[in-house]
C-alpha cells in the first residue's frame, strides 16, 4: 500500500533558498562596489580639491613671476647698454693700469736696450686682451742703433710687433729713434697657462 501525502499548501512548494543566497550575494558584492566607489569619489574629491588649490597657488607664483619680470623688463629697457659699456671699459683701463707692473717692464727693457741706446719716453696704452701698446723713444749712438733694437725686440718673447716710426740724427751725432711696440706681462702668460 502507498501512504498517503498529504498537501495541504494551497500553492506548490518551491525551494527558493538557491535564489534568496544569489540575490544577498550579489546584493553584498553590489554594496561593496558601491561603497569602493562612493570612497574613491571621496578620495578623488578631496584629492582634486588639494591639487586645485597647489594649481591655483603655482598659477598665482608664476603670475607674480610674470609681473617681476615685466617690471625688471622694463627697468633694463631704460638702462643705457652704450654708455655703460663704455664706463665698463674705462673702469677695466683704470685697473688694468693700476695692476700694471712697472718694474717688470723696466726690467724687461733693461735686458733689452743695447749698450749704446738710451731709453728717453715710454708711453704705455694698455688693451682689453691684456698685452700693453708701448710707443718708445730712444737715443742711440750709432746708425745702426734702430736695426739692433728692432732684433733684440724680435728675439724677446715678451715682445712682440717691434715697428719703426721715425729715425732722424741729432746735431750732436746721436740718433733719436721712435718706434712702437707689444708688450706681453708674465701675468698674461700665467693666465693664458691656466686655460
Amino acid at each position: 500500500m502507498k501512504p498517503i501525502h498529504l498537501n495541504l499548501a494551497s500553492r506548490p512548494y518551491e525551494d527558493k533558498r538557491l535564489f534568496i543566497t544569489t540575490v544577498v550575494g550579489i546584493s553584498i558584492v553590489v554594496a561593496a562596489l558601491l561603497f569602493s566607489n562612493i570612497d574613491t569619489y571621496l578620495r578623488y574629491r578631496v584629492q582634486t580639491e588639494t591639487t586645485r588649490t597647489k594649481i591655483q597657488e603655482v598659477d598665482a607664483q608664476a603670475e607674480q613671476e610674470r609681473r617681476r619680470t615685466e617690471v625688471l623688463k622694463q627697468q633694463l629697457s631704460r638702462i643705457d647698454v652704450t654708455a655703460l659699456a663704455k664706463q665698463t671699459n674705462f673702469i677695466n683701463q683704470q685697473l688694468a693700469q693700476r695692476a700694471f707692473s712697472w718694474s717688470e717692464l723696466l726690467d724687461r727693457l733693461e735686458g733689452v736696450l743695447a749698450d749704446d741706446v738710451r731709453l728717453t719716453s715710454v708711453a704705455p696704452s694698455f688693451r682689453d686682451d691684456g698685452t700693453v701698446f708701448l710707443s718708445l723713444n730712444l737715443e742711440a749712438k750709432s746708425a745702426d742703433g734702430l736695426v739692433n733694437m728692432l732684433h733684440r725686440f724680435g728675439r724677446d718673447p715678451h715682445f712682440a710687433n717691434a715697428f719703426p716710426r721715425s729715425d732722424t740724427q741729432t746735431p750732436s751725432g746721436s740718433y733719436m729713434i721712435s718706434l712702437s711696440v707689444d708688450f706681453k706681462p708674465d701675468s698674461i702668460k700665467t693666465t693664458g697657462a691656466k686655460r
